[in-house]
C-alpha cells in the first residue's frame, strides 16, 4: 500500500502521476474554508514559481486543495483530510471542513489538536473534551479518525527514530 500527504497545492496538477505511481491512499491537510482565515494560518505559498501572500495565497491554496481532493477521489485515491484545530482561528470553520470534504468524497477527517509553536506559540492547544466536540460536530458529514496519535507529517525516519535530512 502506498500512501502520501500533501497540502494540496499542487495536487490538481500531480494526481494524475500519483495514480499511475500506484498511490492508494493520500492525505490532504486542509485548515480552512474561506480565504480570509487562510490567510491567518498561511504566510504565504509558492506556486508556478511565483511567491504569494495573503489573500491571493490563500485563496490559490484552498481552490487547489478542493480541486485535488476531488480529482483524487474521482482517480480511485482514498483521500483521509486532516484539519489542525487551531482555537481563535480556525475552530469555527472545522466543520464545514468536515462537510465539504465529506461532500467531495474523503472518507475520512482527522481532527489534530494544534501544536503551540513558531507564530502559534502564543495560542494554546484545544483541550481533549474541546477536540471530541468538534469531532462530534463533524461526524455527520464525515467519519472521524479518533485513534490517532499526535505526529509530524515532516518526520522522516521510524516512529521515535528520526533522520536529519541535508542537502
Amino acid at each position: 500500500m502506498l500512501c502520501g500527504s500533501t497540502n494540496g497545492l499542487l495536487l490538481p496538477d500531480k494526481a494524475d502521476i500519483l495514480k499511475e505511481l500506484g498511490l492508494s491512499h493520500i492525505t490532504v491537510t486542509i485548515n480552512a474554508v474561506s480565504p480570509e482565515v487562510a490567510e491567518k494560518i498561511y504566510s504565504f505559498i509558492i506556486f508556478e514559481g511565483k511567491r504569494y501572500e495573503g489573500i491571493e495565497a490563500a485563496t490559490i491554496l484552498l481552490e487547489n486543495q478542493w480541486k485535488g481532493l476531488e480529482k483524487a477521489v474521482k482517480l480511485g485515491i482514498l483521500v483521509k483530510v486532516n484539519t489542525v484545530y487551531i482555537p481563535t482561528v480556525n475552530e469555527d470553520e472545522i466543520p464545514r471542513i468536515g462537510e465539504l470534504a465529506g461532500q467531495k468524497g474523503a472518507f475520512m477527517q482527522n481532527i489534530m489538536p494544534l501544536i503551540p509553536q513558531y507564530m502559534f506559540s502564543h495560542l494554546r492547544p484545544p483541550t481533549p473534551e474541546e477536540r471530541a466536540g468538534m469531532q462530534e460536530k463533524c461526524r455527520p458529514y464525515t467519519k472521524q479518525m479518533t485513534h490517532c496519535r499526535q505526529c509530524r507529517a515532516d518526520a522522516c525516519g521510524l516512529l521515535g527514530k528520526d533522520l536529519k535530512i541535508t542537502g
